[in-house]
């Protein structure tokens, strides 16, 4: 494992609190391994003083006495199988929520897809604690002792053991070194597959609608054979190494007991003391062979230790900041500039805006201008390179996200509802959850009447990702739990993409309403409807801002160009030329939508 030193700070915690019950477990495996000796000490006893003396009152004593030490043995392997489990799930409550945080933030890293195999990691280290590998680690400083013993006995007995000992550890340390780079490629490729399979499921329709499952089908099934190539491959050096411990462990026995019936037709020993040591030899022996014949799992164990750890100290935790006064909802973006982690070229450059509070903003332009990526930032989720998003002043990421997190609304552009009931949707899974918020919500989304000719109304289950209502129906859906708790600050990512005319009217009525209540709102859209209510347009072209103002005075200064330009401008310009007028699209003027907001 890593060394301490480069463990994060959750691993370090979870380890100290582990490290007491971690001590009373190795107590434990001292007074098992202790109590162990009855055995060969039981058996001395009998072939030299029981069979000689015919005494069956010393049988006796020494059968209850070795009874009385295998139940506290067995107690005490029973406690320490307990104490063992309590630590695994002591680590899984720990971790857990950091992790679940981690491969949040993992998500929300651009090219950086979220895992949810880190939880099989958890899954894995903690069974792996409260297992087989635990239980070698602590059986294995045991073997010099009992090798010890042996010597105690006779020293050529002990050789043959300690020699044993030896081969057996370097065929363990060869199996190690033989079965690591296959296993390591047999992740790497299982992995792959698995994600391939996951993000299969997902987009199952399109697969089958368009024939994509024979070419998917060949690279994800070229993930699976190199998996299961590198993991024949391992089974087999492995096995290889398995066989031969084995023949090694079974010769060992025969020659302990050759070597110890020569001891006794030779007059150095009795029979007792022969067999008593071959039983030491094979506990002796056991942690050893116990440890290749859970060389796999504590391969596992330790590189999932590994990468837990390596997540943790790449997305530590974020700054709880300090809780501010619900925002008004005045944004300012200062020299905004982004970058994708890992690439030089900025995405965003130099973007300047101001928004105050019953502001709507049209934000406008061509696919891959970074609107989509100017929202991620003006909701927090990214971090800008350099410059600033402010929300009434403060630091967007100087709040704490468990508090600003109530007062921003946002709507995706690719929506995903959640496995649970409406209400819990439209609450965005809040512990107590409000009514009355909830039905505010959705009456302003337009979808109340649709929610009550469900099954179950507001407690109908959607299913996972949504899948009891149709593309719009989550849409709006999406719509209700984005302005639910009447939040400061709305950004809307192309709302009205899968929209009816109803859905859409809903959508406008929506804008009125919170910029009515003094809601900033921001939104996206290439359909220039959905902004009939925004009174300020900013035109964003290659990350840069072109244009920036009240909705008319920048509509007027895009009308007069000869040429037609591809997205959101071409359809500035059929929309006003259906209208007649010059400068005003499918609504009032900016100041008429004021007027109105107001």
């Amino acid at each position: 494992m890593s060394q301490d030193k480069s463990l994060a700070p959750e691993m370090k915690a979870a380890l100290k609190a582990a490290s007491r019950p971690l001590a009373f477990s190795a107590l434990f495996s001292f007074g098992s391994n202790i109590l162990f000796l009855a055995m060969p000490l039981y058996m001395t006893q009998v072939y030299s003083r029981v069979i000689t003396s015919e005494s069956g009152a010393t049988l006796l004593y020494l059968t209850i006495a070795v009874t009385g030490a295998f139940i506290v043995m067995s107690l005490l392997e029973e406690l320490r199988g307990r104490i063992l489990i309590k630590i695994g799930t002591m680590f899984d409550r720990k971790l857990a929520p950091r992790l679940l945080d981690a491969v949040v933030a993992a998500g929300l890293r651009a090219g950086r897809p979220a895992r949810s195999s880190v939880l099989r990691d958890l899954d894995t280290f903690r069974q792996g604690m409260a297992g087989s590998v635990t239980n070698a680690v602590f059986d294995a400083p045991w073997a010099p002792v009992f090798l010890l013993v042996i010597w105690m006995v006779d020293w050529r007995l002990g050789m043959i053991s300690t020699i044993g000992a030896v081969l057996l550890l370097g065929l363990a340390v060869i199996n190690e070194y033989v079965t690591r780079p296959s296993m390591r490629e047999a992740n790497i490729a299982g992995q792959r597959s698995y994600s391939a399979t996951d993000s299969g499921l997902r987009n199952a329709e399109v697969i089958h609608a368009m024939g994509m499952l024979p070419g998917l089908s060949k690279r994800w099934n070229k993930d699976r054979l190199l998996m299961l190539e590198a993991q024949e491959n391992a089974s087999e050096r492995g096995g290889t190494v398995s066989a031969a411990i084995r023949f090694l462990r079974m010769f060992l026995q025969v020659a302990i007991l050759a070597a110890g019936a020569l001891l006794v037709i030779d007059g150095l020993t009795g029979p007792g003391v022969m067999f008593g040591t071959m039983m030491l030899m094979g506990k002796a022996l056991a942690p050893v062979e116990r440890a290749v014949g859970s060389w796999q799992a504590i391969i596992q164990t330790r590189q999932s230790f590994d990468r837990l750890n390596g997540l943790l100290k790449e997305f530590p935790p974020m700054e709880a900041g300090m809780e501010l006064p619900r925002p008004s909802g005045r944004l300012s973006v200062e020299q905004l500039v982004y970058a994708f982690p890992g690439t030089a070229k900025p995405m965003l450059k130099s973007i300047n805006f101001a928004l105050e509070p019953g502001d709507c903003l049209g934000l406008i332009g061509p696919s891959g201008a970074g609107k989509s990526s100017l929202a991620r930032l003006l909701i927090g989720v990214a971090q800008p390179t350099a410059g600033s998003v402010r929300l009434d002043g403060a630091e967007l990421h100087s709040w704490a996200r468990s508090h600003i997190g109530h007062h921003i609304g946002y709507l995706p552009q690719d929506v995903e509802l959640f496995s649970g009931s409406v209400r819990d949707n439209i609450a965005r899974f809040s512990a107590a959850p409000d009514d009355a918020k909830v039905l505010e919500a959705a009456k302003m989304a337009g979808i109340h009447e649709l929610i009550l000719r469900l099954p179950n109304g507001y407690d109908t289950e959607l299913g996972e990702g949504g899948a009891l209502l149709s593309v719009g129906q989550r849409q709006r859906v999406a719509l209700a739990r984005a302005v639910y708790d009447r939040p400061s600050f709305v950004v809307l990512d192309e709302p009205n993409a899968s929209l009816d005319s109803d859905g859409e009217n809903a959508l406008l009525a929506a804008i009125v309403e919170l910029r009515k209540m003094g809601s900033t709102v921001v939104v996206i859209s290439h359909r220039m409807s959905a902004l009939k209510f925004a009174n300020k347009i900013l035109l964003l072209r290659d990350g840069v801002v072109e244009n920036f103002g009240p909705r008319d005075a920048v509509l007027a200064k895009l009308m007069p160009a000869p040429v037609a330009q591809p997205g959101p401008v071409q359809a500035v310009r059929n929309d006003a030329s259906n209208q007649g007028t010059p400068g005003q699209i499918a609504g009032p003027s900016a100041n008429q939508t004021a007027s109105q907001a107001n």
